[in-house]
């Protein structure tokens, strides 16, 4: 018989929707959260979260993720909208093998970030696919330590930070990325790699109307984007600094700034069309 329980954190109850059956992981029954929850929802390894198309409202959840996951495994969430600036759609940590799919988010730029996968724990294993968001505050989504994992495409418009942003992660492909406004006038990236962020390969950035189109910098190393179309940056359409064996096979790169730069580093090229000079 599936249950909920609802134990106390400080200022703030939690929502854990438990396995029917707890020998076997299974379809968790999600008809038991609510479409305005008041508190988190607290995943559970091992358990699929299909919400079937429906939108939840996450206005109620100011301190926390809408979803959480922290020291869980095999967690799979899909079919399912977010609304209404939870802190975060998805807070991870120590998240391993999850999955997140058909995952969309709107009118949450009052949100500190969209999905964000924690600096204090490993995301290893993580697989996504068919992500948006709209109107998101803070990186639309950011990853920490994920080493083995796979991003399909993902589209995030007007975020007020990346629209994606892989940290210290490793052995990964990523889609298309599309982005329209991510950092307008600002130093993120419709697609950002950072601190220490390494091989890599992603099939394309399509960037408009953002602080840049690609980013790389803090150490980030063999990085491989097959193409990219980016037009109308703020800043450069596509700058790598600081980083090693970075490329950009091919494509298009126009900003209001320099079209291209390379600062630092090493290994480093651009082979896509900037126009002329790569600045440095």
């Amino acid at each position: 018989m599936t249950t909920t329980r609802v134990s106390k954190l400080p200022a703030l109850a939690i929502l854990v929707i438990a396995p029917a059956f707890a020998m076997q992981a299974h379809a968790a029954d999600t008809s038991k959260i609510p479409s305005k929850p008041t508190s988190p929802i607290v995943v559970q390894s091992g358990e699929t979260y299909d919400f079937g198309g429906r939108t939840l409202d996450g206005s109620n959840i100011t301190d926390n993720g809408l979803f959480r996951c922290w020291g869980k495994t095999n967690v799979t969430i899909k079919n399912v909208t977010v609304k209404n600036s939870p802190r975060y759609a998805i807070l991870a940590r120590g998240c391993t093998n999850a999955t997140i799919s058909n995952f969309h988010m709107k009118d949450m730029k009052n949100s500190v970030g969209g999905i964000r996968f924690d600096i204090d724990g490993d995301a290893s294993g993580l697989k996504m696919s068919n992500i948006t968001g709209y109107d998101v505050g803070g990186q639309a989504i950011e990853i920490w330590n994920a080493n083995g994992f796979t991003i399909g495409d993902v589209r995030i418009d007007r975020s007020g930070g990346s629209g994606l942003l892989l940290n210290n992660s490793r052995n990964g492909t990523v889609g298309t990325v599309t982005g329209n406004y991510n950092n307008q006038n600002g130093g993120y990236a419709t697609f950002r790699v950072a601190n220490n962020n390494g091989s890599v390969r992603v099939k394309k950035i399509y960037s408009r109307n953002s602080g840049r189109g690609f980013f790389s910098v803090s150490g980030s190393r063999d990085a491989v984007i097959e193409s990219v179309d980016i037009a109308s940056s703020s800043s450069e359409g596509i700058y790598i600094q600081d980083s090693y064996n970075t490329k950009v096979l091919s494509g298009k790169a126009r900003s209001n700034s320099a079209n291209c730069r390379i600062r630092g580093g090493s290994g480093n090229s651009i082979n896509a069309d900037c126009g002329g000079t790569i600045h440095n």
